[in-house]
């Protein structure tokens, strides 16, 4: 699939109705068609499931009123008459059906909103404070593709270069980095944990639930709560040049790594990236 271009909100002087108009005189339908079809198949895979199509249909202008059921509803219903699974999704052909009553000059509208990135105003979101200067501006995906320098506090010699060491050298990288993934997710956790002493049920700590396979032997029982607090080198999964490397970064507990502000700026610009047209 042809990677769809960022979404931009245009600033020329010609309106959106203007710019409808004129894709619609310039553009058939076929195409028209065809492009939309590339832009919503954000996966690539040449089929369009409800959930890829499900954000455009409730976006659109004239279904404010309608409620998801429905549209779900409507959708397993035209599949059904396709004699097409709807787990499945549509294939191009089936999808230029299913927009069949549509005029062209309401594709022309979709074309220019979700293919060209047009809107009636200019985007107004901004991620300024979490990125350095030169990367302002840029789309969720640019940033993501960005070297980790551009997210703010790593910009210096002490955080790209050494996350390079872990083979960490862009963004998206550092945002789905498993060891830091491990460390949040034992963050989360640990406040969710009792003790004998204010267990009032007195169901105490589970005798099966574990992480073993993500600690060293001599932690491998250890509560949440106390995992937190131990020093980096305790996660399996982190190679031991990586202990040095988090801490000339200063982190150096799995406390210190789950909450680290910069990798989770980078993961939340991941999780964003899947809703930018």
């Amino acid at each position: 699939m042809a990677e769809p271009a960022a979404k931009k909100a245009k600033v020329e002087k010609k309106t959106f109705e203007e710019q409808r108009k004129a894709v619609a005189e310039e553009k058939g339908r076929e195409e028209l068609l065809d492009g939309l079809f590339e832009a919503w198949d954000y996966d690539g895979s040449g089929t369009l499931t409800l959930e890829e199509i499900l954000p455009f249909y409730m976006k659109s202008s004239q279904k404010h009123d309608v409620l998801e059921p429905q549209v779900r509803s409507g959708f397993e219903k035209f599949c059904s008459s396709q004699g097409i699974d709807p787990a499945k999704g549509l294939d191009k052909a089936v999808f230029k059906k299913w927009l069949s009553k549509l005029s062209e000059e309401q594709l022309a509208a979709h074309y220019v909103r979700h293919v060209q990135g047009w809107t009636d105003d200019p985007y107004k979101m901004n991620m300024n404070l979490a990125v350095i200067k030169d990367f302002r501006g840029k789309s969720i995906k640019e940033i993501l593709d960005s070297p980790v320098h551009a997210i703010r506090g790593l910009s210096g010699e002490n955080g790209e270069a050494t996350l390079e060491k872990l083979g960490i050298k862009t963004v998206r990288e550092l945002a789905g980095w498993r060891v830091f993934l491990l460390a949040r997710a034992i963050v989360t956790m640990a406040p969710t944990e009792n003790t004998d002493e204010d267990d009032k049920d007195a169901s105490g700590p589970s005798a099966k639930m574990n992480i073993r396979n993500m600690l060293d032997a001599e932690y491998e029982t250890a509560p949440l709560k106390q995992v937190l607090d131990l020093p980096v080198s305790a996660l399996s999964i982190l190679p031991p040049e990586g202990v040095e490397v988090l801490a000339s970064i200063n982190i150096r507990t799995i406390k210190h790594l789950g909450t680290r502000k910069y990798f989770h700026w980078a993961n939340a610009i991941l999780e964003l990236e899947q809703y930018e047209a």
